[in-house]
């Protein structure tokens, strides 16, 4: 039995019979603290032991370069030829002492621009260390049982999932540690504790930011009809240029490691809590992803990204955390995404092999993955006379999780549980990358789908923004509209007189200044290309229906 107990300062998670055993040190020692860490285990019984460094994840490479001064006692350590493999050749059995310290690759204070977030934080006042960034393993079964202490500093603030849970190389992996002046709060959500781990200022009053957690965990315990369970989120405010939002972070099952720019939008902050806590079944809890690497897994986030967004979608509404006239304003900013994506009708192995190199391959799968589960929503709904939905698959998925992966058996658990047969749909609009077009009703009393034919929305032009925060152009596509127009590398964009960006159905006019003085110049941003796009208007009159609100809740099936 593991027992995790916390007393003068010192994490402990023993179990003497356990074959692997972590030792973490946090020392508040000389400018910025030291992070030592010490794993004792029994070598493999052929005499050669492999250990995993930390290499590839979340979008950040060379992770092993925050690996420091790594040493082997009871074996002899060797490279291989995967610098995230090591091999240790010792005698059969024998125990094995490795020790290493973590030093991050980059200092200073948290900052938005980088996007290197995920990478372990040393600061003199804090620590931030997402497991799969910091943690050698032995390339060993990942369920398999550990004991863990934690020491760090006396007066310091503490939190990390690895205080709950069952205590597995697996879960030491995907854990979130955080320590040093951070505020943590504690709630009983659910009949379970959810602790706030802040750091920093976001702007946002941190009850105001427990409320918001609080909520959305409540409406999807109650669309999952499950009891709560111990949850952590922990928050690290970033540095940024003035009036740059961006909120982002990474689900670890059981907690939510937030980033975030001061001033976030509480709405968007809200639907961003509430996707992540939808994790905690999405995708492990109906089958799990796709086995394999990174890359082979994104092959699976149409479903375990874009089911999760629409899921999201459906809990709140139901548990109060949106209106429907969000739901509404979301999914039309979903379509918009989906019409304007550069990567739109591209196949679903592109998202296997862009989705960590490209920006906006990275939306890909989570706008066709929700656009494709309302699609298959209202299939069933029409096939069914309404006796049956998405969420009776999705119930019959979590019954059956043992059976594979989720995204791989979907069409499979449709059929058997509604007749509906969708491996057709899956094929054109997920393998092949055909773009999902929804039916006209597909939300019922809400209001229709409208389908209209737009022209492209091209710029034509790159840039950057000065220090006074106009953007300087730095090339001009010659063979594109913004050329014709007068458009020059070196002209600085003073004020945008008429159009939008992204509206390519009206002239833009820009007022630009450069060595010759200043000049408003018009030109259409397009190349010509016609684009269908989609959007839900909502009916008018007053006030969107209890009807409405059922649709978009699942609760009318």
């Amino acid at each position: 039995m593991i027992q995790i107990a916390l007393a003068a300062g010192i994490l402990l998670a023993q179990d003497p019979a356990t074959p692997v055993s972590y030792a973490v040190r946090i020392a508040a020692t000389g400018e910025r603290p030291s992070v030592s860490v010490e794993l004792r285990l029994t070598g493999e019984e052929d005499g050669t032991t492999r250990l995993r460094i930390p290499a590839f994840w979340g979008g950040q490479s060379d992770l092993w370069n925050v690996i420091d001064g790594l040493t082997v006692n009871g074996g002899d350590l060797s490279e291989t030829d995967d610098p995230g493999f090591r091999d240790i050749a010792h005698a059969p059995g024998a125990p094995l002492t490795i020790r290493y310290s973590v030093v991050p690759d980059r200092t200073g204070a948290p900052n938005a621009e980088p996007r290197d977030y995920y990478r372990p934080y040393i600061e003199p006042d804090f620590i931030h260390l997402i497991g799969h960034t910091v943690f050698i393993i032995p390339d060993i079964d990942s369920d398999t049982p550990i004991s863990l202490r934690i020491d760090y500093p006396d007066g310091w603030a503490f939190a990390s999932d690895l205080e709950h849970g069952e205590m597995t190389l697996h879960a030491l992996t995907t854990s979130v540690t955080v320590a040093g002046d951070y505020r943590v709060e504690t709630r009983e959500v659910g009949g379970a504790n959810v602790r706030i781990a802040q750091r920093g200022d976001t702007g946002i009053p941190d009850d105001v930011f427990a409320e918001a957690i609080e909520t959305a965990i409540l409406a999807n315990l109650d669309y999952w009809q499950a009891e709560g369970e111990p949850y952590l989120v922990t928050v690290l405010t970033l540095e940024s240029e003035p009036d740059h939002m961006s909120i982002g972070g990474t689900n670890l099952g059981d907690s939510f490691a937030m980033f975030v720019t001061a001033g976030p939008d509480i709405s968007i902050l809200t639907r961003i809590l509430a996707h992540e806590h939808t994790h905690t079944w999405v995708p492990d809890r109906l089958g799990g992803a796709l086995p394999g690497d990174q890359y082979d897994e994104a092959e699976g986030y149409w479903f375990s990204e874009g089911f999760t967004d629409f899921l999201t979608t459906r809990a709140g509404v139901r548990g109060g955390s949106f209106d429907a006239a969000t739901a509404i304003a979301h999914l039309n900013e979903v379509l918009a995404q989906d019409a304007a994506s550069p990567w739109r009708g591209a196949p679903n192995s592109v998202i296997r092999e862009q989705f960590w190199a490209d920006a906006q391959a990275q939306r890909l799968p989570y706008h066709r993955g929700e656009l494709f589960a309302a699609l298959v929503d209202h299939e069933i709904r029409t096939a069914t006379n309404g006796a049956q939905d998405l969420d009776d698959v999705i119930t019959a998925m979590a019954e059956t999780r043992d059976e594979g992966p989720a995204s791989a058996r979907f069409a499979d658990v449709v059929l058997a549980i509604t007749g509906v047969d969708v491996s057709g749909l899956v094929e054109r609009h997920i393998v092949n990358g055909e773009p999902v077009f929804l039916a006209a009703d597909t939300f019922g009393t809400c209001g229709p789908v409208e389908t209209e034919e737009a022209p492209v929305f091209v710029y034509g032009m790159t840039g950057s923004r000065n220090e006074a925060g106009q953007f300087v152009i730095e090339t001009v596509d010659e063979t594109g509209p913004a050329w014709p127009a007068g458009f020059r590398p070196g002209m600085t964009i003073i004020e945008r007189l008429e159009g939008s960006v992204g509206d390519a159905s009206v002239d833009s006019v820009l007022r630009v200044e450069n060595e010759d003085g200043i000049q408003d110049l018009r030109y259409r941003p397009t190349n010509g290309e016609i684009r269908r796009t989609q959007r839900l208007v909502p009916n008018t009159g007053g006030d969107l229906t209890a009807a409405c609100h059922a649709r978009l809740a699942g609760e009318d099936a």
